[in-house]
């Protein structure tokens, strides 16, 4: 885990300022207790037991969501509330749809790391991004295909790429606007996170 990592829960303003003037991340540690990390994995694996998962699925949702159908599922928007606590939503605020994924080891040994800034949804019209939030549901270290930041790009600036490692229950705060990318799982477990996004106000 590298960069900037917040050991107490910090308020709005802080975790604002910190993604502001720092490399575009912060890291919650164990935001998220243990019982509701394991409640949402038993939820997206007894989908898979119940209605099984093709290569093609996974191909089609790897840069989407898995299971669209199960985003507002209990066991899934339970994840949320620990951030609401950190960063409650403002006047006019909401929350995007809830974003499953899970990155399966890959047979590649060699991938280019390019990197992106999440789009907006086609409804969001004149909102965008306060803030992303990723919850780590199983490891997420280099092995793993964790993600990478592109430190201060938010504010055009040239940094390091941080690797951001985290464990089950710990929430990676990213701004909106710094450079991100997931890198190969090169592991033999499966990753799973769910990430959630708050939308400002219509400007």
């Amino acid at each position: 885990m590298a960069g900037e990592v917040v050991g107490a829960r910090p308020s709005r303003e802080q975790v604002s300022e910190r993604l502001a003037t720092g490399p575009g991340y912060v890291v919650l540690p164990a935001l998220v207790t243990p019982d509701l990390v394991d409640a949402a994995l038993r939820r997206l694996n007894l989908e898979i037991l119940r209605s099984g998962l093709s290569a093609e699925q996974i191909e089609q949702w790897k840069y989407s969501t898995f299971w669209p159908s199960l985003r507002w599922e209990d066991e899934i928007v339970a994840l949320r509330r620990p951030m609401e606590e950190v960063v409650p939503a403002g006047p006019g605020e909401l929350w995007g749809d809830p974003q499953l994924l899970l990155r399966f080891p890959d047979e590649s040994t060699d991938w280019p790391l390019r990197p992106h800034i999440d789009d907006l949804p086609e409804w969001a019209g004149t909102r965008s991004y306060e803030m992303i939030f990723g919850v780590a549901l199983s490891r997420a270290h280099a092995v793993d295909g964790c993600l990478t930041v592109w430190c201060g790009s938010h504010r055009g600036q040239e940094g390091a790429r941080d690797l951001v490692e985290l464990d089950p229950g710990d929430v990676v705060v990213l701004h909106p606007g710094v450079g991100h990318s997931s890198t190969l799982n090169t592991g033999g477990s499966i990753r799973y996170a769910v990430y959630f996004r708050l939308l400002g106000a219509p400007a």
